[in-house]
Protein backbone atom coordinates (compact mmCIF):
# COMPACT_ATOMS: atom_id res chain seq x y z
CA UNK A 1 0.00 0.00 0.00
CA UNK A 2 2.80 2.44 0.89
CA UNK A 3 4.58 1.80 -2.41
CA UNK A 4 1.43 2.57 -4.34
CA UNK A 5 0.97 5.81 -2.43
CA UNK A 6 4.56 6.99 -2.97
CA UNK A 7 4.25 6.28 -6.71
CA UNK A 8 1.01 8.22 -6.86
CA UNK A 9 2.51 11.16 -4.94
CA UNK A 10 5.63 11.06 -7.14
CA UNK A 11 3.56 11.25 -10.31
CA UNK A 12 1.47 14.08 -8.93
CA UNK A 13 4.52 16.07 -7.85
CA UNK A 14 6.20 15.48 -11.22
CA UNK A 15 3.19 16.85 -13.10
CA UNK A 16 2.79 19.85 -10.82
CA UNK A 17 6.49 20.80 -10.89
CA UNK A 18 6.49 20.58 -14.68
CA UNK A 19 3.46 22.85 -14.80
CA UNK A 20 5.01 25.34 -12.35
CA UNK A 21 8.29 25.50 -14.25
CA UNK A 22 6.53 25.92 -17.57
CA UNK A 23 4.04 28.59 -16.54
CA UNK A 24 5.34 30.48 -13.53
CA UNK A 25 9.13 30.54 -13.46
CA UNK A 26 10.76 33.16 -15.63
CA UNK A 27 14.38 32.63 -14.56
CA UNK A 28 16.73 32.96 -17.56
CA UNK A 29 19.11 30.41 -16.00
CA UNK A 30 16.52 27.68 -16.33
CA UNK A 31 16.58 26.55 -19.93
CA UNK A 32 14.24 24.12 -21.64
CA UNK A 33 13.89 21.82 -18.61
CA UNK A 34 11.95 18.57 -18.60
CA UNK A 35 11.17 16.79 -15.35
CA UNK A 36 11.85 13.11 -16.01
CA UNK A 37 11.24 11.50 -12.64
CA UNK A 38 10.40 12.25 -9.02
CA UNK A 39 11.40 9.78 -6.32
CA UNK A 40 9.67 10.36 -2.99
CA UNK A 41 10.98 8.82 0.23
CA UNK A 42 8.69 6.32 1.97
CA UNK A 43 7.85 8.85 4.70
CA UNK A 44 7.00 11.48 2.03
CA UNK A 45 9.39 13.99 3.62
CA UNK A 46 11.97 14.20 0.81
CA UNK A 47 11.75 14.13 -2.97
CA UNK A 48 14.51 13.76 -5.54
CA UNK A 49 13.51 15.58 -8.72
CA UNK A 50 15.38 14.45 -11.84
CA UNK A 51 15.47 16.68 -14.91
CA UNK A 52 17.01 16.96 -18.36
CA UNK A 53 17.77 20.08 -20.33
CA UNK A 54 18.68 20.84 -23.90
CA UNK A 55 22.19 22.18 -24.17
CA UNK A 56 25.76 21.60 -23.17
CA UNK A 57 27.35 21.07 -19.76
CA UNK A 58 27.23 24.78 -18.89
CA UNK A 59 23.48 24.89 -19.61
CA UNK A 60 22.97 21.87 -17.33
CA UNK A 61 24.83 23.61 -14.52
CA UNK A 62 22.95 26.87 -15.05
CA UNK A 63 19.60 25.07 -15.03
CA UNK A 64 20.53 23.23 -11.84
CA UNK A 65 21.50 26.53 -10.16
CA UNK A 66 18.27 28.13 -11.37
CA UNK A 67 16.14 25.24 -10.10
CA UNK A 68 17.88 25.29 -6.73
CA UNK A 69 17.30 29.04 -6.55
CA UNK A 70 13.60 28.56 -7.34
CA UNK A 71 13.24 25.57 -4.99
CA UNK A 72 11.43 27.43 -2.19
CA UNK A 73 9.06 29.06 -4.69
CA UNK A 74 8.28 25.67 -6.27
CA UNK A 75 7.73 24.11 -2.84
CA UNK A 76 5.39 26.96 -1.91
CA UNK A 77 3.39 26.49 -5.11
CA UNK A 78 3.21 22.75 -4.47
CA UNK A 79 1.85 23.51 -1.00
CA UNK A 80 -0.94 25.55 -2.56
CA UNK A 81 -1.80 22.83 -5.10
CA UNK A 82 -1.46 19.66 -3.04
CA UNK A 83 -3.21 18.81 0.18
CA UNK A 84 -0.68 16.78 2.11
CA UNK A 85 0.22 16.62 5.76
CA UNK A 86 3.92 17.06 4.98
CA UNK A 87 5.24 18.68 1.86
CA UNK A 88 8.44 16.95 0.68
CA UNK A 89 11.69 18.88 0.60
CA UNK A 90 12.77 19.01 -3.04
CA UNK A 91 16.29 18.25 -4.27
CA UNK A 92 17.12 18.60 -7.96
CA UNK A 93 19.45 16.27 -9.87
CA UNK A 94 20.41 16.11 -13.52
CA UNK A 95 19.16 12.86 -15.08
CA UNK A 96 22.16 11.14 -16.67
CA UNK A 97 20.15 8.13 -17.87
CA UNK A 98 19.05 9.89 -21.07
CA UNK A 99 22.64 10.50 -22.15
CA UNK A 100 23.58 6.93 -21.20
CA UNK A 101 20.73 5.56 -23.33
CA UNK A 102 21.67 7.79 -26.25
CA UNK A 103 25.27 6.59 -26.02
CA UNK A 104 24.15 2.93 -26.10
CA UNK A 105 21.93 3.66 -29.12
CA UNK A 106 24.86 5.32 -30.88
CA UNK A 107 27.15 2.35 -30.14
CA UNK A 108 24.56 -0.16 -31.39
CA UNK A 109 23.98 1.91 -34.54
CA UNK A 110 27.73 2.02 -35.24
CA UNK A 111 28.06 -1.69 -34.57
CA UNK A 112 25.16 -2.45 -36.90
CA UNK A 113 26.60 -0.29 -39.69
CA UNK A 114 30.05 -1.81 -39.24
CA UNK A 115 28.63 -5.36 -39.55
CA UNK A 116 26.56 -4.50 -42.64
CA UNK A 117 29.60 -3.05 -44.44
CA UNK A 118 31.62 -6.22 -43.70
CA UNK A 119 28.88 -8.49 -45.12
CA UNK A 120 28.80 -6.81 -48.48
Amino acid sequence: MAVKRTKKVSGLIKAEIGQIIQTQIKDPLIGFVTITEVVVSPDLRNAKVYFTVLGDQSQKEKSLRGLERARTFIQGELGKRLTMRYLPVLRFYYDESWEYGANIDRLLYNLNNHESTNIE
